[in-house]
């Protein structure tokens, strides 16, 4: 793959003796495939003038056809069917400033806060591409010219907000698989040791029981809503001072807006009444009593069925069908 990488571009854009596999150096899926395909059939020189098998024939078939399955699977196309500007070596650049880029930085004129939607990465490899993001923020963050005294103060402070973070940081590692696992361990480094480089995590969930309790121990701050379940409220409890229990009791009766805040941004742990937001946020959430008692509108659900089979939204023109 190191091979390929650098017979993709010219030769003085790589120094070949500090590549790795693990460089982020784009290459060509295609030409991945073509080559795997050419070592799985290979003949090499036998005795005398006979072609025999190559040391890999006929052992790589099976990878080359779950390749060319996982790329032609629509789910995966964000990841496996990238654009063709995405094969520039300057891709990595723009893929940088767009997630750690901010006001006043050099070739950078978006805004400071981005909202990356992961909603429709299938759930098998959205633990790996959320904790990719986080792990290329953070190298940048790390490699990050902070000038002659080379303070690390003089970063610029990013901070990772992980909303339904008990879709992708579980609180148990028994049934992960092991790049799963390592996708975990990466924001547990970031929990633990981010701070360094001016990376700081928060952590949004409705299930605080089903997070990693290695990142919710290193919460310096709690903002705790309307808790009803039990276990749920024994996790919030363990990370505070026995001395509240007064306090969280409440937790099962707060009213809507209403929260428990502990920790160093506030003098003391407070119970508070959150203001409404100017603007209210556009929810996909129904008014089931207020659609049900409004007139019925007329679905083509045969339309959404074979959008389901397509994977694809629009309807399918006279070339497709």
């Amino acid at each position: 793959m190191t091979q390929l990488q650098i017979e993709f571009f010219a030769v003085e854009e790589i120094d070949t003796y500090k590549s790795s596999v693990d460089s982020p150096i784009p290459f060509s899926l295609d030409a991945l495939i073509a080559e795997l395909s050419r070592i799985d059939k290979e003949k090499v020189p036998g005795a005398g003038t006979n072609m025999v098998n190559g040391p890999y024939y006929g052992q790589l078939t099976r990878l080359v056809m779950r390749l060319e399955s996982k790329i032609a699977d629509r789910r995966f196309g964000f990841l496996l069917q990238p654009p063709s500007d995405y094969l520039k070596y300057d891709s990595l650049h723009k893929l940088a400033l767009t997630l750690a880029g901010y006001k006043g930085v050099k070739n950078y004129g978006g805004k400071g806060i981005k909202v990356i939607d992961f909603s429709e990465v299938p759930s098998e490899v959205l633990p790996v591409m959320v904790s990719l993001v986080a792990r290329l923020v953070c190298q940048v963050q790390f490699w990050l010219d902070t000038g002659k005294d080379k303070d690390p103060k003089d970063r610029h402070p990013v901070l990772f907000i992980c909303d339904e973070a008990h879709t992708y940081l579980p609180a148990s590692l028994r049934d992960l698989a092991g790049i799963e696992r390592r996708a975990l361990e990466s924001f547990e480094k970031i929990a633990k040791e981010g701070r360094k480089y001016g990376i700081g995590l928060m952590i949004v969930s409705q299930r605080p029981s089903d997070v990693s309790s290695t990142i919710l121990s290193q919460c310096n701050n709690i903002i705790a809503l309307r808790l009803t379940n039990e276990k749920d409220r024994s996790v919030v409890r363990g990370l505070l001072s026995d001395s509240l229990d007064g306090l969280l009791s409440v937790l099962p009766g707060l009213e809507v807006g209403e929260a428990i805040v502990v920790g160093d941004a506030v003098l003391l742990p407070s119970r508070i009444q959150l203001s409404k937001p100017t603007y209210e946020p556009q929810s996909a959430s129904l008014n089931f009593w207020g659609c049900w008692k409004s007139s019925v509108t007329a679905h083509d659900i045969v339309a959404a069925a074979e959008a389901m089979r397509r994977q694809k939204r629009s309807l399918p023109t006279t070339d497709e069908v």
